[in-house]
Parts: structure tokens; sequence; C-alpha cells
């Protein structure tokens, strides 16, 4: 059965630009560009319907007047706009020096710096219009009284935006914020996985039939978006069974499987049609991907750990947050994880577990604070948090993990205290462990 290029396969493609452009640095200014331009037409249109005495009520205001404030309006936002794009680049390249480059699409989506300078740009495309308006001779009689209005309106939004978006960028440039920000969009990324629904999950796959056929990717890059319910739409059609070789966030090229799809006869169009539900950037996305707020976090702590800025109080808030993310994805048993295969068994995915979580958490943070008493000792401190409240699944890969986190402290202090400190967290933790297990203490 033939599989054309319809506007399914080409669902996920457009879910991912809508949201792609949603967050994108132009998007809100060319909005409200866009709205500014409409109102000063308006304002023209209306103008011819509106008797001479509607807005007597108000003050006259001389042609003149508008005029000057329409030109002191637009060189002045224009001036306000560009020196807020670059104060912007500037906080980026902070941003990325002090945190990680992977954190600049999170202050680029922020709204407030969107609306500022979307406010500023409206402000300029407002008077800009209006003038042009006036020189037409578009605008006369109660339009100019409405233009002086609108004029007022945008003056004082502007005022307040840039008033609200000095405050903001001097909080943007402090790491704990760009910590929480890091944190506040992980967890939300993390409780929507762990939300999706693991009823329907099948016990055991279908026979797979037919020599397997290996799709690969059409592009080189990062898996953004995976369409599970096409993928399964597909298998039921064409009578497939697919095994996913790939996760949002996994890079991949035209010589790396994607897909291993198994059935009687898989078409070419088939074959594309399966392509089409893994959507490929040039950079990974957040939305589906709940391992990259643990990585973007554990990346901000091994910088911070790092000689050239040596700040290890930073990297112990990227382990508190990483503790309380991860308290989260304890709370889950396995079984509430996104089943790893479908309802019917004819699609296997690959899906992050607990396990997983904890290895790109803690794992390089262990790795480079190993000398660092206080950032080791905070790594046991989260396991034993863990060890008590997390579900019983994962007491195996918390002790597993400790004993990891040990073996680099051991090797790594210097002073045999802290060695010591950190036996005595170690036995603490066996402690919790035996009493989750209803076992005697050793």
């Amino acid at each position: 059965m033939a599989v054309s290029a319809s506007g399914e396969s080409l669902f996920p493609i457009l879910k991912n630009e809508i949201r792609t452009v949603r967050s994108a640095l132009w998007f809100r200014p060319s909005a409200f560009s866009i709205i500014a331009v409409l109102i000063a037409l308006l304002v023209a249109t209306v103008d011819g319907f509106l008797p001479d005495d509607a807005l007597a009520w108000l003050p006259e205001v001389e042609i003149s007047t508008v005029r000057d404030l329409l030109h002191l309006l637009a060189g002045s936002m224009l001036t306000v706009a560009t020196v807020t794009l670059s104060v912007l680049m500037l906080v980026l390249s902070l941003a990325a020096g002090q945190a990680s480059p992977r954190a600049v699409p999170e202050i680029m989506a922020d709204p407030v710096t969107q609306n500022a300078l979307g406010t500023f740009l409206a402000t300029f495309v407002f008077a800009l219009t209006a003038l042009l308006l006036f020189g037409f001779g578009a605008v006369a009689g109660p339009g100019v009284t409405l233009t002086f209005i609108f004029a007022l309106f945008y003056i004082m939004n502007s005022l307040r935006y840039l008033v609200q978006w000095i405050h903001h960028v001097a909080d943007t440039l402090k790491i704990n914020r760009m910590i929480h920000s890091i944190h506040r969009q992980a967890r939300g990324v993390l409780e929507s996985y762990l939300a999706t629904e693991a009823e329907e999950a099948g016990e055991a796959p279908v026979e797979e039939k037919g020599t397997a056929r290996i799709v690969s990717s059409a592009s080189t890059g990062y898996v953004q978006l995976i369409d599970t319910e096409r993928l399964q739409a597909l298998a039921d059609e064409h009578d497939l069974t697919l095994r996913l070789c790939v996760q949002e966030g996994d890079f991949v090229h035209p010589r790396r499987r994607l897909i291993l799809a198994h059935g009687v006869e898989i078409s070419e169009q088939v074959e594309t049609a399966l392509q089409a539900t893994v959507v490929v950037g040039f950079e990974r996305s957040h939305e589906g991907d709940p391992r990259l707020g643990f990585e973007l976090l554990a990346e901000v702590a091994c910088r911070a750990l790092s000689p050239g800025i040596n700040d290890p109080q930073s990297a112990l808030s990227c382990v508190q947050h990483l503790g309380a993310l991860l308290a989260i994805a304890a709370e889950q048993p396995r079984a509430a994880y996104p089943p790893a295969i479908s309802g019917d068994g004819r699609v296997r995915f690959q899906r992050p577990d607990f396990d997983a979580l904890v290895e790109r958490a803690l794992r390089p943070i262990m790795r480079d604070g190993a000398a660092q008493a206080e950032v080791i000792s905070s790594i046991m401190g989260v396991f034993i948090d863990l060890a008590e409240r997390a579900a019983h699944d994962y007491l195996d890969c918390i002790v597993e993990e400790a004993k990891r986190a040990e073996e680099f402290g051991t090797a790594g202090l210097k002073l045999e205290a802290d060695r010591e400190a950190l036996c005595r967290m170690t036995g603490r933790l066996r402690e919790v462990i035996a009493e989750r297990r209803g076992q005697r203490r050793p």
C-alpha cells in the first residue's frame, strides 16, 4: 500500500517548527510591530467615520504637537531598541561563558526580554506609520486626538518595560538565576514525561516478520521530536514491527539507524513515511527530552568546578537542584514510567529511565568534583535522601552510584578527615538501604 507525503507525515515537522518559532527571539517583536501598524491604520480608517464632535470632551491637540511627539518617539525608540539588542547580545555571551552555551536558547525565549524588545520596536513602528499617514493626509480631526492618545499609551508602556527589563537583565546575569531557570524548565519537562500514560504498555513485542529494513536519517543533527502516534498508525496500516534505535536528544546522521522495520514488504514510500516521523534539527530541544535539563545542570556544575572559574558554591547549587529533580523521578516506580513497548507490541521505543537520569545528572560532577569535599559530600547527601524516599525499584541503582561516588571521593580527597566524613555518610546510606529492604543493620 502506497504512502504519500501527506499532511499526517508533515504534522510532526510542522509541530516542531511552530514550537521553534514561538520561542524564537524575533517572533514577539514581529507580532507586536504588526499590531502597531494595524492600530495606526485603524486610527486612520476610523477617522473618516467619527463626527468632529465625537472626541470634543478631550483637549484639542495641534497636529504639529503630535508630529513632534511622533518624531521624538520614533528616534528615541529606535535608539532604545538598538541598545537593548546590544545588551542582549552581551548577556547571551556572558551566559554562554558563565553557565553553558546550551543555556542560551532559554534566555532567548525569555518572555520578559521578548516583550520589552517587542514593545520598543512596536512603539517605533507605530510612530513611523503614523508619521507616514500624516504625510499622506490620511489623519485629520478626531484621528489626530486618537493618534496622540495611542502615542501616550506606547510611551508609558515602553517606560514600564524599560524599567522592568533593566532589573531583569541584572537578575538574569546571576548564576543562581540561570540554574533556577534551567531547573524550572527541566522539572516541567520531567513531570510531563512521567505523566505519559503507561497503562497501554504491551507485555511483549509482536513476532518480527520478514527481513529487517534499516531506516536511516536523511540529515545530520539531533532528534528533536518523534511522532509516536504516526509510528503506531504506520505499523498497524502496513503490518510492521518497528524498533526505534534512537530517542529525543540523540545525535543522528545518514549512516546511523533510526528505525528497524520488520515486514513482509516495505516499500521506499513506507520508508520515507517512517523517516518523516523523526524530526531532526541542528540543536537539542527540551520538548520530550527529560535528559537535557539534567545534562545542562551537570554541565554548569562542571564548568563551575573548572580551574578557570573555581566556583564550588555554584556546583553545590546545581547538585541540590539535581537532587530535587531526581527526587521527582524516584517517586515513580519503573512500571509507571512511559512504556518501552506499545499496547499492541508493534512498536518498541528507547526511553530514559531513572538509572539513565542519575547517570547523566551526577556522574560528570563526581568525576570533576571528587577532590572537593563539599561537592562529593553533597552528592552523597543526595543519594541518602533518594534512598529514604525512592521506590524500591531504584535502591540497587542508588547503591551502585553511591559506591562509584565513594570511590571517586576516596581517590580524590587529600585529607584523612574528609575521607572519614565521606565514609560516615556512606555508612549512613547503607543503614537507610538496609532499613528500606527490611534487613538487619550489618
